[in-house]
C-alpha cells in the first residue's frame, strides 16, 4: 500500500528547502528563457535518456538531497519510526518508445486518501532485504508488474518527513512497457496509468498548490489527472534530477517561495442560527 498520499498535508514546510537545493545545484545557464518547452523526443533518444550517463547524473543528484530539520511546532509521531519505499518507474512505451512515468490511483476501498494519485510502493517489512526489495515487492503486489521487468537504477536518499514514515524513492526502467500487462489489486489500486515526460513538461500542466502553512507545492495536471502533494513534489524533484539543464523547461525552473499564510474569514452563522436569534425572522 502506498504511503505517499499520507504525507501530503504534513510536509509542505520541506518543499521550500528541497526546491532551493535543486535551484542552487543547477548552473546559471540552465535558467535561460525559451518560448517553447523542449521536446525530449526531438532533443534526445530514449537510449540517451535512459542510458548510463543519464542514470549516473540522475542518481547522483537524488542521493545528495539535503537534510531537513524538524519544524519546532511538530511533535514526534509513531509513524516516523516506520520506513517505506516507492518506485519511480521510467516506462519505455511499447510501439512508440516514448518515455513516461508510471502512477497509480489509490483504491476506493482504502480507509484514508482514497482515489489519490501516488507512485507504487508501501511500508518496508521485516522480510524485505532492502528498500529496492520493498519497492519491487509492493509494486508487484499492487499492480502485478514482475520485478524481473524492472531495470533498477538505485535508491535515492531517504526523505525524513514529519508525522509519517520515511520514504526512499527507488528509480527503475521498464522497457517495452504496456499497461495491458498489469494486473491490479483492486483492494489497493483503483487504476494505473502512465504520463509521458513531454506532457509533464508543458507549461499548461505545471501548477502549484497553496498550503495554509504558507508554502506552495508543485502540481501537475495532465488530462483529468491531478498529481500533487508528495507525489507531485517527487515528480518535480525527479524531473530536475533526470533531465539535463538543456532539456529542463522554464515552467519547471520556478522557485517555490514562502507566501504569507492567509487567514480564514470568521465563520458566518448559519441562517437557522441567525433566524432563531432575530425576532423579525420568526414565524
Amino acid at each position: 500500500m502506498s504511503l505517499i498520499a499520507q504525507a501530503s498535508r504534513t510536509v509542505p514546510q520541506l518543499l521550500l528547502h528541497l526546491n532551493r537545493h535543486l535551484v542552487t545545484s543547477c548552473p546559471s545557464s540552465a535558467f535561460a528563457t525559451s518560448s517553447e518547452p523542449p521536446d525530449v523526443g526531438q532533443l534526445t533518444t530514449p537510449a540517451q535518456l535512459l542510458g548510463p550517463e543519464s542514470q549516473r547524473r540522475c542518481m547522483e543528484k537524488m542521493r545528495s538531497l539535503p537534510e531537513f530539520p524538524r519544524p519546532k511546532a511538530l511533535t514526534p509521531s509513531r509513524r516516523e519510526k516506520q520506513t517505506s519505499a516507492v518506485l519511480i518507474a521510467l516506462c519505455q512505451e511499447r510501439g512508440t518508445n516514448e518515455v513516461s512515468l508510471l502512477y497509480t490511483r489509490r483504491s476506493r476501498h482504502m480507509r484514508s486518501h482514497s482515489f489519490q494519485i501516488s507512485f507504487p510502493g508501501g511500508r518496508r517489512d521485516k522480510h524485505d532485504s532492502s528498500y529496492v526489495d520493498c519497492a519491487l515487492r509492493e509494486t508487484e503486489e499492487e499492480i502485478g508488474l514482475p520485478r524481473d521487468r524492472i531495470q533498477v537504477w538505485g535508491e535515492a536518499k531517504q526523505l525524513q518527513l514529519p508525522r509519517t514514515s520515511a520514504i526512499v524513492p527507488v528509480v527503475g526502467v521498464v522497457p517495452d512497457f504496456s499497461l495491458s500487462e498489469l494486473r491490479l489489486n483492486w483492494e489497493e489500486v483503483e487504476e494505473a496509468f502512465s504520463v509521458p515526460l513531454n506532457s509533464l513538461m508543458l507549461p499548461k500542466a505545471t501548477r502549484h498548490t497553496q498550503f495554509r502553512s504558507g508554502y506552495s507545492g508543485p502540481v501537475f495536471v495532465v488530462d483529468h489527472y491531478r498529481i500533487w502533494g508528495i507525489t507531485g513534489y517527487l515528480t518535480h524533484l525527479f524531473l530536475h534530477c533526470l533531465l539535463p539543464p538543456s532539456l529542463l523547461p522554464d515552467c519547471l525552473k520556478t522557485n517555490i517561495k514562502f507566501i504569507r499564510p492567509f487567514k480564514l474569514p470568521p465563520r458566518m452563522p448559519h441562517h437557522r442560527e441567525h433566524s432563531s436569534s432575530d425576532p423579525s425572522m420568526r414565524t
